[in-house]
């Protein structure tokens, strides 16, 4: 295997690939920072470019904007309360907090050290364990992931902290918004109300913009319509404690970025989970673990790392199957699965003995992607700062000129402009009413996958919801499941107890 990397080091180490996996990460982290802007996007306008390269080359652009774009939705989730990606809406629940209470350096830094240090968890694991994991993941049929998105699905209530019926019902609602449309097993139609536009189901880049884009537009339009009431400005403290994560910090949390990191890893390794689920089950998962719950949402430091952490080790997981497997794991892989085959490489078991001079060389620009990250990152944390800089009276009018261009760019309709619209107008309300927003967008995000699971567990069983209980990973995952509710249920009763004792 040394010599092999060694080897595979002399094919990579040009000018054209390091500036490519360069290029890639510059390209990711200001495309995941835009709300509207989405990388499976950038990465489907940049594949005909690669055509003309070398396949290394080409392939170590990619997936440098891969993992830019997975990081920098991070960004705006940060400092203007909108995530540029949909697994960075996790992100948010504190990070937004933590720029109000002046840490936002602080927030982008712990987002920056949990991305690169999933992503580095990540990518070793995959070139020393790739085809073992991948083995593992093949037990996971029906049964098992419709487990595992249930169990995520629970996260919500654990993740909306005192909310928890509130972040039930917006789970629900979430759900019910994903029916809209074709029903995927039987193709029956449901809740299209005669409109065509229906029939695809509710878009969802309209939806994530509206939600947390336009809905604190109008949140903004209204404290500057109440008498008095000032601009909400994000103080920017000159105390290095507050821009910095000390040692003492960093030590706090490595047992929280080892969990994530592999949370992110496992749940990417699931063909069609995806980085939003890993992010929210590593939340939950940290709440659970913190000394202090109560903390998550109101700005903890644990409640960026967890997911920031899980989410970008979700990229080096999504690879293993589709390199051992030849099943891409999310949307982009599966962008890359096509300049493999254009290349006329075959992803799958064999990958590793017939294209190895191929292979390796990619997963060292994986490594160089990760120590690039860092630098490139780091050099541009101060120019994330300076955006927060900016009056709100400026910088809102732009995103919403953004957030429209953004809808009406997904499928070049004024529909999507309405869907985005018809969202921010609801999750204004949902603000106004105490409702967390980011629930609702989980199970919206979880529903394909959950009915389609569930459908073929029931048709494979003929009805029969034994195989739930009898099959180990589906049963480990549901007891799981239990075993999150009476600890959330035990830890809010003794905090209760507590308090009062306290009075």
């Amino acid at each position: 295997m040394f010599e092999i990397l060694v080897d595979a080091m002399s094919v990579f180490f040009t000018l054209s690939n390091v500036l490519a996996v360069a290029l890639g990460l510059i390209i990711g982290i200001v495309i995941g920072a835009i709300p509207g802007l989405n990388v499976p996007m950038i990465v489907a306008l940049l594949l005909p470019i690669t055509f003309y390269m070398d396949p290394i080359t080409g392939l170590s652009l990619l997936l440098g904007v891969y993992k830019g774009g997975t990081y920098g939705g991070s960004i705006s989730a940060v400092l203007i309360n909108t995530p540029g990606a949909p697994a960075a809406a996790c992100t948010q629940l504190d990070g937004y907090p933590m720029a109000l209470k002046g840490q936002g350096g602080k927030a982008l830094q712990a987002s920056i050290y949990g991305s690169v240090i999933g992503e580095l968890i990540a990518d070793i694991l995959l070139i020393a364990l790739a085809t073992q994991i991948a083995r593992f993941a093949l037990k996971f049929g029906p049964n098992e992931k419709f487990s595992l998105v249930f169990f995520a699905l629970v996260t919500i209530g654990v993740a909306s902290g005192q909310n928890r019926l509130k972040g039930i019902a917006a789970g629900l609602i979430g759900l019910f918004i994903y029916s809209i449309g074709i029903e995927p097993i039987s193709a029956a139609s449901r809740f299209i109300f005669g409109n065509i536009n229906f029939y695809g189901g509710i878009p969802f880049l309209p939806m994530l913009i509206g939600l947390f884009g336009v809905s604190e537009f109008f949140v903004q339009i209204e404290k500057k319509a109440v008498a008095g009431s000032k601009e909400t400005v994000i103080p920017i403290s000159k105390n290095r404690e507050d821009n910095v994560i000390s040692m003492k910090e960093f030590k706090a949390n490595i047992w929280n970025i080892l969990r994530s990191s592999f949370i992110g890893i496992g749940i990417g390794a699931l063909p069609g989970s995806g980085s939003s689920i890993s992010a929210y089950v590593a939340y939950g998962a940290a709440r659970n673990a913190s000394k202090d719950p109560d903390s998550f949402g109101q700005g903890a430091l644990e409640g960026v790392i967890a997911p920031e952490t899980a989410n970008n080790a979700t990229v080096g997981g999504a690879l293993i199957p589709l390199l051992t497997l030849g099943i891409p794991g999310d949307a982009i892989t599966a962008i890359l699965l096509g300049v493999f085959l254009i290349h006329g490489i075959v992803p799958g078991p064999e990958l590793f003995t017939k294209s190895a001079d191929l292979v390796y060389p990619i997963f060292i620009s994986l490594m160089v992607g990760n120590v690039l990250h860092l630098v490139i990152a780091q050099l541009g944390l101060k120019l994330f700062m300076k955006m927060i800089q900016i009056s709100k009276a400026i910088l809102f009018p732009i995103i919403i000129v953004l957030c429209i261009f953004g809808a009406y760019s997904v499928g070049t309709s004024m529909f999507d402009v309405y869907v985005m619209l018809f969202f921010g107008i609801l999750g204004y309300i949902m603000k106004k009413l105490d409702i967390p927003t980011a629930p609702l967008l989980m199970g919206h995000i979880l529903g394909s996958l959950f009915e389609k699971s569930l459908v073929q567990s029931l048709i494979l069983s003929k009805g029969s919801i034994v195989p739930f209980f009898t099959r180990p990973i589906s049963l480990f995952f549901l007891l799981l499941t239990v075993f999150f509710i009476f600890w959330s249920g035990f830890s809010s009763y003794l905090r209760k107890k507590k308090n009062a004792r306290s009075r």
